[in-house]
Formats: structure tokens, C-alpha cells, sequence
């Protein structure tokens, strides 16, 4: 953050307690950031989020992951998109993995795809990665500390049901950490995952699940598979949602 080419504004680190040393590289830039560094003592990470949120002071929060990597333009950016989309009351940005491999790329598409399809569909959905939003959203809408899964799509969701208005920004875009889709290792059970995006689609809890990482191995495959996937996922979509679904993905191609 401290390289961004728009220097105003703050940041809020939540350490649930941890023991890798984020305090203390979080603080290291006290002199270059106006920085407020907060530890609690649960490790949940939507507890974390909404503690954020409360001690947010600006109009406008991004919740943002803290291995994520950001042009030094991202900021100026968001202000330019969403002078563009007044209306816009919660958004989400594009990704980007620092990789040439075919399977990271394939994530990249897919995840990207991902939340195209569902905001179609009518399931507003982003990735907890990043996730910006006036502060007038946050005071009505919390994250659900007891879901363990898709926790960043319901609080998406809630907010476009309650009448905020949710956009997809494909520029500017950040970098997305692999690293723990890399250590999770090969998934096995596809199914699971899918049945836990039923789940997310049709409005259910997620309170008891066991929530698996996405491990490379699942998206090494053509684009068009993880459409398949998907679609299979969402399989109450109607037949011209699917169409509009294919042009959108053939367009996200070009």
C-alpha cells in the first residue's frame, strides 16, 4: 500500500492473534502509512472483517486479504471506476495470478468467470480477497462469523438484496495469492465442492461443513470444463440464463 500512487487513505489490520509475525511488519510501516494495527484474540475471519469495519473512519472500506499484491495505480483506479458507476455501492475487482502456468491461468479464468456468472444468475458473489463497499453497507450488513464457507459471496449477496448496488470491475485488477490452493494439495472430491456452490446458490448455511482448499489439480483442465462445472453447479439456471452465460464467457475470451 505504501506504494500507491493516491496516498489518501487508511489501513486497518486485524491479527487474529497470529504468530507469523504480522504485527510487527504491519507496524514497521507506521511512518510511512496512517496505519492503526488492532489484535483480537479469535481467529475468525469475518469476526476480524466486521472489527474492521467498525473502526473504519472514510465513506468508502475495502476488505482485502493481506497477501494480495497491488499495482501502484489500484486505488486511483477504483476512484476512476467508480466516478464512472456513481451508483455503485459494493464491488469487486478482476484478478490476476503472477503465473504462466496453463493450470494457474485456468484459475485465474475460472475465478473470474465465476463471479460473472453467478452476479448473471442474479447471486451477487465475490471473492474475500477484495471486496469494496461504503461504509453505509457495513452498517447494515456484517459478515456471518458462523459460516465456513462462502461467507464473502452471502455478505455480497445480502447487500444487492437489501437494495445496494453491486458491480464487477474487470480494471484495475490485483494480484491473487495461490499460495494456499498450492498447499492444499490435489482435490479429490469435485462433488463436494459442487454440492457446497449448490449450497451457496440456493441460500443455505454453511455452519457445519467441512470446507476443503481448492487444490491446483481440480482446475487443470480446459476453460470450457470449469463452464461445465459450473453450469452443473447452478443447474436450476434457466436455458436463457445459459445462453447468456456462454456469450458472456465467449466475450471474457476475446
Amino acid at each position: 500500500m505504501s506504494n500507491q500512487t493516491n496516498q489518501d487513505f487508511e489501513v486497518i489490520v486485524i491479527d487474529g492473534n497470529s504468530d507469523d509475525g504480522t504485527v510487527t511488519k504491519a507496524e514497521a510501516f507506521a511512518s510511512k502509512l496512517n496505519i492503526t494495527v488492532k489484535t483480537v484474540k479469535k481467529r475468525n475471519v469475518s469476526f476480524q472483517r466486521n472489527t474492521g469495519g467498525k473502526l473504519a473512519k472514510y465513506n468508502w472500506i475495502i476488505f482485502m486479504d493481506a497477501d494480495n499484491r497491488l499495482p501502484p495505480y489500484l486505488l486511483d483506479g477504483v476512484r476512476y471506476q467508480l466516478s464512472k458507476s456513481p451508483k455503485t455501492d459494493i464491488f469487486t475487482l478482476w484478478i490476476k495470478v503472477d503465473s504462466t502456468a496453463r493450470i494457474d491461468k485456468t484459475l485465474e479464468q475460472a475465478l473470474n468467470f465465476g463471479m460473472e456468472l453467478y452476479n448473471k444468475i442474479g447471486k451477487a458473489a465475490a471473492l474475500g480477497s477484495f471486496i469494496g463497499c461504503r461504509k453505509s453497507v457495513v452498517n447494515k450488513i456484517k459478515f456471518d462469523e458462523k459460516q465456513k464457507y462462502a461467507e464473502d459471496g452471502m455478505f455480497t449477496n445480502a447487500a444487492k438484496t437489501a437494495g445496494f448496488v453491486f458491480s464487477i470491475f474487470r480494471e484495475p485488477s490485483y494480484f491473487y495469492s495461490l499460495r494456499r490452493i498450492q498447499a492444499g494439495g490435489v482435490l479429490h472430491n469435485v462433488q463436494k465442492v459442487a454440492q457446497l456452490q449448490l449450497q451457496f446458490l440456493r441460500g443455505r448455511n454453511m455452519y457445519d461443513v467441512d470446507y476443503p482448499m481448492l487444490g491446483g489439480a481440480y482446475y487443470d483442465t480446459r476453460p470450457e470444463g470449469i463452464v461445465k462445472k459450473m453450469h452443473d453447479y447452478i443447474n436450476h439456471a434457466t436455458q436463457q440464463q445459459v445462453i447468456q452465460a456462454r456469450k458472456l464467457f465467449r466475450s471474457l475470451r476475446n
